[in-house]
């Protein structure tokens, strides 16, 4: 950078061409001076600008209050559900206001969408943990979180009243994303809708006077809620360590070993009463990895067509080796359909190596999702030299009746943490 001659204005000379040389050249260095400034500022405002583009994009886009619940009316509810753990009454301290949050997120194909979910929140002065609850599947839109069901959420409702800050997003396909296919059991989207929810939860936390979350995150999710949380766990882990810490988590009864999930199943020669829930997998994978197939090279006449007009829950085949075409099952148990185990093995949640303090739950009779799943990623994650993690199992539980034993041991897990 050329500095200014600082005797510009100062200097005597004699008069004459080389006064009138001198000053000529004085001017110009001056004017040449104030333009090097003015393109510094120029740059400097640039900058700024360019910083302030590239900062995060704000989540929360708006919050609505859907009820408001007395400590009272809750241990009412409590009493009068009478399917929770006996001994949570007596924790119930808070009044609990409800509230629906719509964000921003992405979809299946990294495209911006609205998402929603609820968030329950206990009054009170102190700061207070999060949870971030991530639901089981649905088989209604009525049933997501943001519409608030007492009959689907009294735990949340519950918890909350305990002390901890609820985050229960809808997931895409539900609420304000339900104009798109909810992508069942798709890893990834599971745990980037519940990521940015927790985002916008922070938002609404910082512009707001309705709660304070302190620095403990704590997730926990059943079914395909727990595979959603586990999803979710890999994410902030592996993307979002500087972001987020969360301080333990509890997974129930998920389908994290999608590979052998599906192996399991094409190799079972008798009625499986759940098998629909796996045919929507199926139909998942086929449209979000872009595989595009039609029915017909799944399944095999009539029922390709019954499932092609009726959809993935309609009456069909619950006989595997009946329902599904002997060369797509061949393919998949000899790995030569090298397309579709690339979208299976894309989903698996069970290979990997948490820190933080985890407990995996599951009934040994769960017929639903197959008990194995839990069994493969404790074995995997300790091979792997994870250390904090533990498989509650339920000894004779189904997939129902393990839910008890997941919502009362994940209570005192997490208390356990609170300090």
């Amino acid at each position: 950078m050329t500095r200014p001659d600082k005797s510009c204005g100062l200097h005597h000379s004699v008069a004459g061409s080389s006064d009138m040389n001198e000053k000529m050249h004085c001017l110009i260095r001056k004017r040449i001076f104030r333009l090097q400034i003015i393109v510094i500022l120029l740059l400097v405002l640039a900058g700024c600008q360019k910083e302030d583009d590239e900062r995060q994009p704000e989540f929360l886009v708006e919050h609505e209050l859907l009820a408001s619940f007395t400590r009272a009316e809750i241990i009412n509810y409590l009493n009068d559900f009478g399917d929770l753990p006996d001994g949570l009454s007596f924790m119930v301290n808070h009044d609990v206001s409800v509230y629906k949050i719509v964000y921003n997120t992405i979809d299946t194909r990294n495209d911006p969408v609205l998402a929603s979910g609820a968030l329950v929140v206990p009054r009170s002065s102190h700061s207070l943990p999060l949870l971030s609850f991530q639901h089981g599947t649905l088989s209604s839109e009525q049933d997501a979180p943001s519409y608030f069901s007492l009959n689907s959420y009294l735990s949340a409702l519950v918890y909350a009243s305990t002390g901890y800050i609820m985050v229960l997003p809808d997931y895409l396909g539900y609420g304000s994303s339900r104009h798109i296919d909810h992508p069942y059991e798709h890893g990834r989207s599971l745990a980037t809708a519940s990521r940015d929810m927790l985002r916008a939860v922070r938002e609404f936390d910082e512009r707001s006077n309705e709660f304070n979350a302190n620095n403990k995150l704590f997730l926990t999710g059943y079914s395909e809620g727990g595979y959603a949380t586990m999803a979710l766990l890999k994410l902030l882990e592996e993307e979002h360590s500087s972001e987020f810490t969360v301080t333990a988590a509890t997974a129930g009864a998920g389908a994290y070993n999608k590979s052998e999930f599906a192996r399991h199943i094409l190799q079972d020669n008798s009625e499986l009463r759940f098998l629909n829930s796996f045919l929507w997998v199926l139909d998942t994978y086929n449209s979000v990895y872009g595989l595009d197939r039609p029915y017909s090279f799944y399944f095999n006449d009539p029922h390709a067509e019954v499932i092609q007009n009726g959809g993935v829950f309609a009456n069909t085949e619950l006989n595997p080796r009946n329902l599904f075409q002997s060369d797509f099952r061949d393919n998949i148990l000899n790995g030569s359909d090298t397309d579709f185990m690339e979208a299976l093995a894309d989903n698996d949640n069970f290979d990997w190596k948490p820190v933080t303090p985890l407990q995996l739950y599951h009934g040994t009779d769960d017929d639903y999702v197959f008990y194995f799943n839990s069994e493969s990623a404790i074995e995997a994650m300790r091979n792997r030299g994870a250390s904090r993690v533990e498989l509650i199992t339920v000894e004779g539980g189904d997939h129902a009746t393990t839910i008890i034993d997941y919502l009362a041991g994940t209570f005192w897990f997490f208390t356990q943490h609170l300090n």
